[in-house]
């Protein structure tokens, strides 16, 4: 047998925040989040607005979330330094072009290639760096020891060009994550 449920705040247009018909609407466009079928494009998680700037937010997030329903939890490296300094939230600047106040529950997006090319050129390229200045100071000098030279060189080169890359890709924007939406609003 099936109970009709009759909200009086269900026929307006615009739900009133706090309202049942409000977190309703609210809970389905969370769950929504992990149905979409541009997944796979785009990484999304959930975060608190904690801090307020022109041109962006600063946004809490739970690594629970992801760790929680992943197959490698118990041997993951993140998990196991999440476990030893117990830090289970992440601060990240986020761009916002959004009405937003400090509580507000944010979607969060970014692109996966953005996030596959930032762990490329930050895990990848210091090595590549390494290895070049290992056989340049090797074939030039022929010796171990400038190897051992050159190769340290090559990776801290690397480590000051990606220094240097991040503080002006970081102004454009091009691997931080934006705000999509506001889920709930504060209370306050």
């Amino acid at each position: 047998m099936k109970h009709s449920t009759h909200h009086p705040e269900s026929t307006l247009e615009h739900p009133v925040p706090g309202s049942v018909t409000y977190a309703e609407q609210r809970l389905e466009a969370a769950d929504g989040l992990m149905d979409t079928s541009e997944s796979v494009d785009v990484i999304r998680e959930m975060g608190e607005v904690v801090g307020l700037f022109k041109g962006g937010v600063m946004v809490e997030t739970s690594r629970a979330s992801g760790c929680s329903s992943c197959s490698s939890q118990k041997g993951c490296g993140i998990s196991v330094l999440q476990d030893v300094f117990g830090r289970h939230h992440h601060q990240v600047t986020a761009h916002s072009d959004l009405p937003l106040r400090i509580g507000d529950q944010v979607q969060l997006v970014l692109p996966a290639s953005a996030l596959i090319e930032a762990a490329l050129l930050m895990y990848l390229f210091p090595l590549i760096a390494l290895v070049v200045g290992a056989v340049i100071g090797q074939t030039v000098f022929g010796a171990n020891v400038f190897a051992i030279l050159g190769g340290v060189m090559g990776f801290i080169l690397s480590l000051l060009f990606i220094a240097r890359l991040q503080s002006t890709t970081l102004r454009r924007g091009r691997f931080a994550p934006r705000v999509e939406q506001v889920l709930f609003h504060s209370a306050s």
